[in-house]
């Protein structure tokens, strides 16, 4: 950091442009924390300057936003340093560019070349610092969310990311330019929801953002849910408020990993912190799903021997989920995991009514679930402990199903885990011992021969080719081959 810094200072000098650093680096300095961003204001040519500072560091650049002169550098040899963005000083003076910021933390500022003394040299226009020490957002001026609507989310996510409060006039003013939300990019929207999420007890933020309309304009089916749910759902206040308790279960849950899961706990953290793209990993992926995993039951809903069911809720919310992805642009992996997580999200209470699961009915969940076991069962246990506070709630019924969540999660560790089994036969010797030629029977029936040895069914060759030929006439009938 010290080498690049100089190295700035020196690209400030020679260049005669006036250079601040401003924002979040300035934020966390004096908050104590790290950070692993530059942002520097310049006088002038910021092009030039951006150009300059990418050929010192290695680094390479790119235009961030053409009309406010905005770029970035990124830095790709340095572990403390990942980006150093230049924007143009917006107006004459470092004063008149600090009063366009967002919020009054990151509208801080100092010189580049007080940087060795940065705590002394603060340039503070707009009681940032004050507000730093209240752990309070506030904002800079009126119209920020009319000039950069995505501050809106902005404001949570530093709320969340900091354990901030954010002042009444903030929430009242989001409140009043919560419609102009919807003319951010997708991609922008998803990072800074995402973030939210990746809070240990985002659910407070996301009530929040209930609140302020924020999250329906987003999600308009969160509407439709808290409409269409009242009159037949357990909850009060319907659907929204089941799903929503059961993201808060989730969150309960996942810090007490290790009280829940004491067996699994260390394979179970490493599962969940599995990455998909930037700011989104299964943590947050769970929290998503468990904000819409019954999105689809009030057109799923049906009154059958004086209950309401919802049939068919599970693969209807699974799509529903996937389009509201497709909207924020996610991943088709992302999107992907999402609908397996919903569309399964039933089978582990299918599973719990019985007392005692036999081996063959575990292996087919393992089979078809496969690598998202795990997060299936743990939203599945957020959804019954979304119950607790309902007449319907039964404890002895809960302990069991945790019980049962418990002893799955422990046993798909160890079956994973396992050696791979040597294969007792392959397709060659089956094509030949049974007279095939190659083509999807030998391919099926593989498949079956391997579900037969996981069940410990078969053995070895001669079984498994006594097995096969038990099953030929079947699966040329099932799959008309």
């Amino acid at each position: 950091m010290e080498k690049i810094i100089k190295s700035i200072q020196k690209i400030s000098e020679s260049t005669n442009t006036a250079t601040f650093l401003v924002g979040g680096y300035i934020r966390d300095f004096l908050l104590k924390k790290n950070s692993y961003d530059l942002d520097l204001v310049v006088s002038k040519s910021a092009n030039s300057f951006a150009k300059k500072i990418a050929e010192v560091t290695n680094g390479k650049c790119f235009i961030l936003h053409n009309d406010t002169q905005v770029y970035r550098v990124a830095i790709f040899d340095n572990p403390n340093l990942k980006y150093i963005d230049i924007s143009l000083m917006q107006g004459k003076t470092i004063k008149e560019d600090l009063k366009k910021r967002d919020f009054t933390i990151n509208s801080l500022a100092v010189d580049i070349n007080c940087f060795d003394n940065i705590k002394k040299n603060v340039i503070d226009f707009y009681n940032g610092k004050e507000d730093l020490k209240n752990k309070e957002i506030n904002l800079v001026y009126d119209k920020a969310f009319v000039d950069d609507p995505l501050r809106m989310l902005r404001a949570f996510r530093i709320a969340s990311e900091y354990n901030f409060k954010m002042s009444k006039k903030l929430i009242s003013s989001i409140k009043k330019y919560s419609n102009k939300i919807t003319l951010i990019a997708p991609e922008r929207i998803k990072n800074e929801f995402f973030r939210i999420l990746n809070n240990k007890n985002s659910a407070q933020y996301v009530l929040l953002l209930d609140d302020t309309k924020l999250l329906e304009i987003l999600f308009p089916v969160i509407l439709k849910m808290k409409k269409s749910a009242k009159n037949f759902y357990y909850h009060p206040k319907g659907l929204f408020q089941h799903c929503f308790q059961t993201l808060e279960s989730l969150e309960k849950i996942l810090i007490k990993l290790d009280i829940y899961f004491p067996e699994s706990k260390d394979k179970l953290f490493k599962h969940l912190e599995e990455k998909f793209s930037d700011n989104v990993h299964r943590i947050n992926m769970l929290k998503f799903i468990a904000i819409f995993h019954d999105c689809a039951k009030p057109e799923c809903a049906k009154k059958i021997d004086k209950k309401m069911r919802f049939l068919g809720h599970e693969e209807l919310g699974a799509e529903a989920t996937s389009k509201i992805m497709k909207n924020l642009k996610m991943s088709n992996k992302e999107i992907d995991y999402a609908k397996s997580i919903i569309s399964q999200h039933m089978r582990p209470s299918n599973l719990a009514k019985s007392d005692v699961i036999t081996n063959k009915a575990q292996l087919k969940l393992f089979r078809d679930i496969q690598g998202n076991v795990p997060d299936v069962l743990i939203l599945a246990m957020s959804d019954w402990h979304s119950y607790k506070s309902l007449k319907v709630y039964s404890k002895k019924i809960l302990k069991q199903q945790e019980k049962t969540v418990a002893s799955l999660i422990y046993n798909y560790f160890e079956f994973i885990n396992k050696k791979i089994q040597e294969k007792i036969i392959d397709g060659t010797i089956l094509m030949k011992e049974l007279s095939l030629k190659p083509g999807k029977l030998v391919g099926e029936l593989l498949k079956l021969i391997d579900i037969a040895q996981e069940e410990g069914k078969i053995n070895n060759k001669k079984e498994a080719i006594s097995f096969a030929k038990s099953k030929l006439t079947l699966v040329r009938k099932k799959h008309k081959i």
